[in-house]
């Protein structure tokens, strides 16, 4: 082919340089989300594509993915200028190599986990908290508060050290010996990512795009399961009082309209941050855990009423992907990051955030009130890659699993026992074991809310994954579920 420079030449070319971007944006786009963030479900793709907030991410993750985009543009030049010059075997050739690439690309970055069954899997196992009689066992003046801590791609493996010396988790492991752990705590698809974790623990049932690609979808994205109920939609129907303390921005992925459609009635984020007057890193997710846990402190012993009960969330940031945040409130930062090793980064986050937690929870729990705490501490999902894994011992059976801790205690400060058992379950029951541990009750269908089981229940009622094993639980869960359609919209999902 024979370059030429005039103008209905160059329109006769841009539709080709275009599908050269397409193609070539997918190959980059999938490379960046494999090296930044590994391997994504398409509920994950999907998921933020619906509800955005890309914009109010880490600064530092746009600006990479900004030069992504500037090269695969270079690129695309490139690739036409040899196009252009090519003959048609040439051309072909290159057409060819491309359209594999991408198709490679993207299947080594996103998997569809669903394995297709029978009917409706969520349908045949929810528990509606709607039609149950819920009712709490204590009078408001005596029902627990509640602290509920969740750590970003906090792994079970990190109270594994292989050296203790180089221990990531010196306090919370310490806490993960000295109190209730259940066994464990398998990370489903739809929570493996920030909000579909939180959304999967209060609500029971893990999280899925509904209406992208429906003519629906705008009004889709303005809801957020408006017709289900969580723990939070319980636990406010009691008389709680409930608040929220993220470091990162509540416009990113939904997650503030999750908050608000479920009854958290005190949102604080990046931009709440700010607006109050606190100092919050210009790079990064937000506010970093050292002023987390110190604004959310001074913020939970606010005035209060003696009937009224509080659920304190608190979402951590510091050790988000890819390789975690330095934190000047725990150490000095060091001159140049970016010559940092990213598994020394991430080890530092680590620290940073066991020391501001295991702070946060002890003071919580020796608070001399006279008021029963419950504490739950766990992290939000699994990070795909696990910087660390030559620092740690793996579990026996090689499956990783989510860090998690429960600590109750009387109004005397005296701590409750609780079960001591080695279980399977997934972030579908920690919705009606942390509503026993509030002290509420109910019937028909007692210790089952949505798709999980209390893990306090006497008799140890078989979870999901322990019924029907966690691969075919995960598979099944991953499928469309006309149900959570009809649980997040209600009436306009038949249409």
């Amino acid at each position: 082919m024979r370059p030429s420079s005039s103008p209905s030449a160059a329109r006769r070319w841009l539709p080709v340089l275009l599908v050269l971007y397409a193609l070539l944006f997918v190959i980059t786009g999938s490379w960046f989300l494999r090296k930044y963030l590994g391997p994504v479900t398409w509920d994950q793709v999907l998921f933020h594509l619906q509800h955005g907030g890309l914009d109010y991410s880490d600064p530092r993750m746009l600006s990479r993915a900004w030069r992504y985009l500037g090269g695969t543009l270079l690129l695309s030049l490139l690739l036409l200028a040899v196009l252009r010059c090519s003959g048609r075997r040439g051309c072909l050739a290159l057409w060819g190599l491309l359209g594999l690439g991408a198709a490679a690309s993207v299947a080594a970055t996103v998997k569809d986990p669903c394995l297709p069954g029978d009917g409706d899997y969520l349908a045949q196992h929810y528990v509606d908290p709607s039609v149950l009689k819920l009712k709490a066992a204590a009078p408001p003046a005596q029902r627990p508060d509640i602290l509920l801590v969740f750590i970003e791609s906090l792994d079970e493996a990190y109270t594994r050290p292989r050296d203790a010396s180089q221990a990531p988790l010196p306090r919370l492991s310490r806490w993960h010996e000295a109190h209730q752990t259940f066994g464990a705590l398998r990370n489903l698809s739809g929570a493996s990512w920030t909000v579909g974790g939180l959304f999967t623990a209060l609500c029971g049932v893990p999280l899925q795009p509904v209406g992208l690609m429906s003519r629906q979808s705008f009004e889709y994205s303005q809801q957020f399961f408006d017709q289900g109920r969580c723990l939070t939609d319980l636990l406010a129907a009691q008389g709680w009082d409930i608040s929220f303390y993220g470091g990162a921005s509540l416009q990113f992925a939904g997650k503030g309209r999750f908050l608000a459609n479920h009854q958290v009635g005190r949102q604080f984020g990046r931009e709440q941050w700010q607006a109050r007057g606190v100092a919050v890193p210009a790079e990064g997710w937000g506010l970093l855990d050292s002023a987390l846990s110190e604004q959310a402190w001074a913020d939970m012993n606010r005035p209060r009423r003696d009937d009224e009960p509080r659920m304190h969330i608190l979402l951590t940031v510091n050790t988000h992907g890819p390789a975690g945040s330095e934190d000047p409130g725990c150490a000095p930062p060091r001159a140049d990051g970016s010559d940092v090793a990213a598994s020394v980064l991430m080890a530092d986050a680590l620290r940073c955030t066991d020391r501001m937690i295991e702070q946060l929870a002890r003071r919580f729990t020796e608070q001399a009130d006279g008021r029963p705490k419950v504490v739950w501490i766990m992290g939000d999902h699994l990070a795909p890659q696990q910087l660390l894994a030559e620092r740690l011992s793996p579990s026996a059976d090689g499956a990783r699993t989510v860090f998690h801790v429960l600590a109750r205690f009387d109004g005397r400060g005296r701590e409750l026992s609780a079960p001591d058992a080695q279980r399977q379950f997934s972030h579908v029951d920690v919705l009606p074991t942390l509503a026993e541990a509030a002290g509420l009750s109910w019937a028909p269908q007692p210790h089952r809310l949505g798709l999980g089981v209390s893990l306090l229940a006497p008799g140890a009622p078989a979870t999901l994954v322990e019924r029907d094993g966690f691969a075919t639980a995960d598979g099944r869960l991953a499928c469309h579920s006309p149900l959570f359609a009809k649980l997040w919209g209600g009436d306009a999902v038949g249409d």
